[in-house]
């Protein structure tokens, strides 16, 4: 099982799953967003299982970023 997901940062990340057990193996950044403030996002760059969990921002402006990706992925999926 496969999956595509969008970061916070909006960058998108092939997950891979192991088919009985479910747990993600495969975490691959498939596309940088162009705003994208994380430098370790890279095309092919493998990212933490930590990082797919939700965006909690530290600074209020980063809630904005959020908001405008998340309309921005919901359109791509209509």
């Amino acid at each position: 099982m496969s999956y595509t997901v969008t970061l916070g940062c909006g960058c998108r990340v092939y997950v891979s799953c192991h088919p009985s057990t479910g747990l993600a193996h495969t975490r691959i950044i498939e596309k940088r967003s162009p705003d994208c403030g994380i430098r370790s996002h890279g095309i092919g760059i493998r990212i933490a299982l930590w990082e797919l969990l939700p965006y909690e921002p530290d600074e209020p402006s980063a809630v904005e970023r959020k908001r405008r990706f998340r309309r921005a992925a919901e359109h791509a999926h209509s």
